[in-house]
This record gives C-alpha cells, sequence and structure tokens, in this order.
C-alpha cells in the first residue's frame, strides 16, 4: 500500500487513503512530475476520487470544489486542497512493481 494525506486547504477535511491504483495505472511521467514534486499533487485524489471505495475522497474534492473554489478566483494559483504521498512507499513499491519507472526518478531518495 502507498499511503496518501489528502486535506482542504482550510484543514476542515482531512483524510488518508490508498494510492497505489494510481500508481499502478499512471504513465512513467506522471509519476517521475510527481516525485520531482516532492510526492504532492491534487491529480492523485482527482484521479481515484470517483471509484468504489473513495467515497470520503470524492466528498473532500466536492467540499473543495464547492466551498473553497470561489476563493480561488482571485488567485488562481491557490490550491483548494492538497495530497501528500509517503514518497519512502511510493519509491519501495515503484521499485518492487515498476523498475522500470523507478529508474527514471533522478533522486530516488524521498524527501
Amino acid at each position: 500500500m502507498i499511503r496518501a494525506t489528502c486535506h482542504t486547504a482550510d484543514n476542515v477535511l482531512c483524510l488518508e487513503f490508498d494510492a497505489t491504483p494510481w500508481f499502478s495505472e499512471a504513465d512513467a511521467p506522471s509519476i517521475i512530475d510527481l516525485a520531482q514534486k516532492g510526492w504532492t499533487s491534487a491529480a492523485i485524489a482527482e484521479a481515484l476520487e470517483r471509484r468504489p471505495g473513495y467515497a470520503h475522497l470524492h466528498d473532500l474534492v466536492e467540499y473543495a470544489a464547492k466551498r473553497l473554489q470561489a476563493e480561488s478566483l482571485e488567485d488562481p494559483t491557490w490550491n483548494t486542497f492538497e495530497c501528500i504521498v509517503d514518497g519512502s512507499e511510493a519509491v519501495a513499491w515503484l521499485e518492487k512493481n515498476r523498475p522500470d519507472v523507478v529508474a527514471g526518478i533522478p533522486s530516488r531518495s524521498p524527501p
């Protein structure tokens, strides 16, 4: 399992979820980009939120869109929510399951 934590910008909602399905399906450039961004990306939640078993994640994304999106209109770079993947778990999983991808990560030591 690759744990990820997601929280809204106002910290009203926070949850932990399994990001492994995203890593199973994502293309190598997306995973490498995630690693280079410090294992932080809202794209993971957006990709998983509609799957069965991820209802709480869907609720968080929906809350961020409905309650916080208006505030982001003033600053489009403001993220309404953030997801942080456990980098060491991600690297360990990639080494075992997708060694071709982990080889492309410039710094293989997670933050």
